[in-house]
């Protein structure tokens, strides 16, 4: 029973699969259009701001989400972005070099 209380809301409605809400989809169309950028100025901007999204709709799971699986994957996606590396082209921290960008 007490799984079941995990994965639907006070009225017994489940709640894990639901419409995306307006973060969620932010974080979506700024994703895709990070991969589509022309600049990597603009790049970093479209990722920033996808990756503000991500952590707002988080931080709404998190604190108001309607069961406690939602409330759970909106703590461990919060905890993901803070303590995870800041881009995801990176690796502990090191920017990955390219063969292009390396002087001969």
């Amino acid at each position: 029973m007490a799984s079941r209380n995990f994965f639907t809301d006070r009225f017994g409605r489940q709640t894990v699969f639901k419409v995306p809400n307006g973060p969620l989809i932010g974080w979506g169309v700024f994703g895709v259009a990070s991969m589509m950028a022309l600049t990597p100025r603009n790049a970093g901007l479209l990722k920033t701001l996808s990756k503000g999204c991500l952590m707002v709709w988080a931080l709404g799971e998190t604190f108001r989400g309607e069961s406690g699986f939602r409330r759970s994957i909106g703590a461990a996606t919060l905890l993901r972005e803070v303590t995870g590396p800041a881009d995801p082209d990176t690796e502990a921290g090191t920017p990955k070099v390219s063969d292009s960008s390396r002087k001969h």
